[in-house]
């Protein structure tokens, strides 16, 4: 658990985040030669710290011989080798900023991605911290979609694990929150669909926050048995993707508005729809991107290229010329809405497949995974074989040096703590866990799979 900071200090970041939350605002909506600025100048800032800080840039820089004043604009960060999650999940300390320690960052394991690579990643504390601010970039669209700026009540359909709500345990221990500007309401996505709609239905939420594949499963839930529930104004997801079938269902037969935003433990909020919720605005002042071919040259836009970041302002850990493992297309032409930042028009590879436990629940493997997050920070990969309703067998490449029968007592433990008695739970150590002919890495894998 987070430690809660003194109510001088609480009350310290709450009024700096108030100020720089209307500073944040306001970016999206700058020229974009500003914004440009804006990047050139976190750029220098940022290189300049990797090469004096970070002990993979310094030796990469020296190996290529450069310095950081040769690095301009964000196009001179292709010089730098390009990244990919295993080089990461190996020695992350190659890549952390010996300014900080365990007391000024925090540690965030990702979920994986599309690759479902677990890495660590530190942010610095006070990057966490503005993390909390440049949100306002997509709270704004979401108020204005509900039509209610504050005191929104807001259900989350979120493992209290998750780094969603993990996040949010720590800002609320930092800072000073108020019922006034949300009440906040958390429903453990292991919870039965029936017990999760007489939930909505007591707390009648404005913004339900969920996965996208969870958001699917439960509108289909409650089309099929022609439930009368109180859904909200807005439904936001995140983590994974949203069937097309899935949003045409919520917004035309449940009467919610469907909003995602895109973030990543590497990035923060890495880009947020507006109102007309078509693609993503990417916040490129924070997070340089740019899409790649899989030699890493850059595509056009209307081209489909894997999103490869550089993160522009968490100082922790250093990620330049990064592939992240998403796939998407950059538009050709500017957003309708009028806002300047560069928009993601489509973004792929964010799936995830089902779990059935032994009392018929249904969970998403985003589910699984966020519910095991703290066992599995002992893996280097984890994979779900679910041969039927009622088994889960974890697959686990453990980290060098994990205690593997620790690690087994405790996944065991836990899974019988929240997917119940009924679901029998076994583990696996495995040297590795090889992708499909096709590249892709299955979280969870079925009976029926056929790689």
């Amino acid at each position: 658990m987070a430690e809660t900071a003194s109510w001088p200090r609480r009350l310290a970041n709450t009024g700096y985040l108030a100020a720089l939350a209307r500073f944040e605002r306001s970016v999206p909506w700058w020229p974009r030669e500003r914004i440009e600025r804006l990047q050139r100048h976190r750029l220098r800032s940022i290189v300049r710290h990797a090469y004096a800080t970070v002990p993979f840039y310094r030796d990469a820089m020296d190996a290529c011989g450069l310095r950081p004043d040769d690095f301009r604009t964000v196009a001179d960060l292709a010089k730098l080798p390009l990244l990919t999650g295993e080089e990461v999940r190996a020695d992350p300390a190659r890549f952390a900023s010996t300014d900080f320690d365990d007391r000024s960052r925090y540690a965030y394991y990702s979920s994986g991605g599309r690759t479902h690579i677990r890495r660590l990643v530190y942010w610095d504390r006070a990057s966490a911290l503005r993390r909390v601010a440049r949100a306002e970039r997509d709270r704004v669209v979401i108020a204005a979609l509900v039509g209610q700026l504050w005191g929104q009540r807001q259900l989350f359909l979120l493992a209290p694990t998750s780094l969603s709500m993990e996040g949010r345990d720590r800002w609320d221990r930092q800072t000073v929150t108020s019922r006034w500007l949300a009440r906040r309401h958390l429903v453990p996505p292991e919870t039965p669909f029936e017990a999760v709609a007489e939930e909505i239905n007591a707390f009648q939420p404005q913004v339900i926050f969920s996965y996208g594949s969870y958001a699917d499963q439960f509108a289909r839930f409650v089309a099929d048995r022609g439930l009368a529930i109180a859904l909200p104004k807005v439904w936001v997801y995140g983590g994974d993707m949203l069937s097309p079938g899935g949003r045409e269902l919520i917004e035309r037969r449940l009467g919610c508005l469907v909003y995602s935003t895109y973030q990543a433990a590497e990035t923060g909020r890495l880009g947020f729809q507006c109102e007309r919720r078509d693609g993503f605005h990417l916040n490129v002042d924070l997070c340089a991107v740019r899409l790649a071919d899989e030699a890493g040259r850059d595509v056009a836009p209307g081209q489909l290229g894997e999103v490869v970041i550089s993160n522009l302002h968490n100082r922790a850990t250093v990620l330049l010329n990064y592939r992240l493992g998403d796939q998407g297309i950059l538009a050709a032409a500017p957003c309708p809405c009028g806002r300047s930042l560069p928009l993601l028009a489509r973004l792929e590879g964010r799936t995830s497949e089902q779990v059935t436990l032994g009392d018929g629940r249904v969970l998403t493997s985003l589910d699984v995974l966020a519910l095991f997050r703290v066992e599995l920070r002992a893996a280097l990969k984890a994979q779900v074989v679910h041969p039927g309703p009622g088994v889960v067998r974890w697959r686990i490449v453990p980290l060098p040096g994990a205690d593997q029968e620790a690690l087994r007592r405790r996944l065991v433990e836990r899974g019988r703590d929240v997917l119940g008695d009924g679901t029998r739970i076994e583990v696996e150590f495995v040297d590795d866990i090889p992708s499909t002919p096709h590249g892709k890495f299955r979280r969870v894998v079925t009976a029926g799979d056929q790689d």
